[in-house]
């Protein structure tokens, strides 16, 4: 008994090691990368809001039909929205 409570916890501490060691069970981590953001941003509907800006922060402020639609710039990747929701006036 005192024998399967020490040399097995072992054995299966070496097989993990070796494993990993190995690659074994893991994969390699690969997200798909961020779609491009639009140069000219989507089409503006009638019922938008002003546009706040030609340009914010040296780029240029488009309109994005995400989150009911907004104003904002693409900036690295991601989109500052710079207008609230037109829809429910609010985030």
């Amino acid at each position: 008994m005192t024998w399967i409570k020490s040399v097995l916890p072992a054995a299966l501490v070496a097989g993990s090691l070796a494993a990993g060691a190995l690659g074994l069970g893991a994969t390699p981590a690969s997200a798909d990368p961020p779609p491009p953001p639009p140069a000219l941003g989507d089409p503006v509907p009638p019922w938008a809001p002003a546009k706040p800006a030609e340009v914010w922060n040296g780029q240029p402020v488009v309109w994005t039909t995400g989150w009911g639609g907004r104003w904002g710039v693409w900036i690295n990747g991601g989109f500052i929205t710079l207008s609230s929701n037109p829809v429910t006036n609010g985030g």
